[in-house]
Formats: C-alpha cells, structure tokens, sequence
C-alpha cells in the first residue's frame, strides 16, 4: 500500500518525467522495437525488392512537389540497408536491434529530385485531430541539388525525429511541412499507417 501511494505521489510531482519515458520507448503497434525476429522480417522485405523495403515508406507522393518525405522506423532502416546490399554487394554493416532501435523514427524531407519545384525544408509537425506533435530532435543542414535543367540549387534537406505515438494508426494523421514554399500538408490514413513497421 506505502508503495502505491508513493508512486502516486511521484507521479503527481513528476509529470514530465513520465512523459519523457514515454515517448523514448517504442509503443505496441505496427511500428515498434525491432527484435532477432522482427529484423529477420525486415531482412527477408529488403531481400523482396524495393516495394517492400522503400517504396511503402515513401509518403507523401501524390501531394507534393517540393518534397520528398519518408519514414524511418527501426524495421525500414534495415530492410532498406539489405535491399541496397543486395543491389551493390557491399557488406549490410551494424544493424542490429540495439542500434537501430536507438535511432528512433523519424522523417527524412528532402527537396524532390530533379523538380523546378523543390523547395528547402525548415520545420515538420504532426497533427492528428486537433493536437499538432512536434519532433523531440531535429537537423536541418544544406543540400546541393540539380533541377530538370540540369542547373544546381542550393537548398536544404532535414531529419526529424518523433515519438512513436505520432505514427499509431488510431487514426489518420497530417504531415505538416513548412519550408521555402511556404506550407503544405499530406495527410497519411490510418490503413497505410497499420502497413508500416
């Protein structure tokens, strides 16, 4: 009894450090830790081709032409590296769980390839309903692309880093991107988000 009331009171004075333990963790979901078992599946997607390995974590497709958008999950991370061994022969490296898992789940936006539309990221949020989810880390740093025309841009590409709560497909979610263009959204339904791993 002592110990429940003393979590209790823990609890009640420490709120934001029950939320920053949150949000480190994985949820339970599609998307989630990877394990010996799920880096197997992850492995055997990458070996499928890049349907399975890259394709599905490209978002954000149809509705934008400044940018390209994808997913990284612990899952995607290696299945993407064993798709890119196979292609080039070069050894898969250090992708086991604990590393991987580390890393978290992020966006990558980058502007679109060889558009005359592509534009600099600065920010990315997640809205779902009426709450807008920031990322916990982010990097922005420049990139020298190339248009149709073949001339050079320089513009900027960025890695942003959310909890895993914002990609559960309890419900659709928006991705909110803000850069050079001004602002533009994509929204992911709940479905394309169950498929994600």
């Amino acid at each position: 009894m002592r110990r429940a009331v003393l979590a209790l009171v823990i609890a009640a004075w420490c709120p934001s450090f029950l939320v920053a333990e949150q949000d480190d963790r994985l949820l339970a979901g599609p998307i989630e830790r990877l394990t010996s078992e799920t880096r197997d599946l992850a492995l055997a997607c990458g070996r499928s081709g890049p349907e399975c390995a890259v394709q599905r974590y490209e978002l954000c497709r149809e509705g934008s032409a400044h940018y390209a958008v994808r997913l990284i999950t612990p899952f995607s991370r290696v299945a993407e590296a064993a798709f890119d061994s196979l292609q080039t022969g070069k050894p898969l490296g250090r992708m086991g769980p604990a590393t991987v898992n580390r890393w978290g789940i992020a966006l990558s936006v980058a502007p679109s390839e060889r558009s005359e539309s592509a534009a600099a990221i600065k920010s990315v949020e997640i809205q779902r309903g009426q709450v807008l989810i920031q990322p916990t880390r982010s990097t922005v740093g420049p990139l020298t692309t190339e248009a149709a025309d073949g001339s050079a841009r320089q513009l900027a590409r960025g890695f942003f880093v959310f909890p895993a709560s914002a990609f559960e497909p309890t419900s659709d979610i928006t991705i909110v991107l803000a850069g050079s263009s001004g602002k533009e959204s994509c929204t992911i339904s709940q479905e394309h988000l169950r498929d994600l791993q």
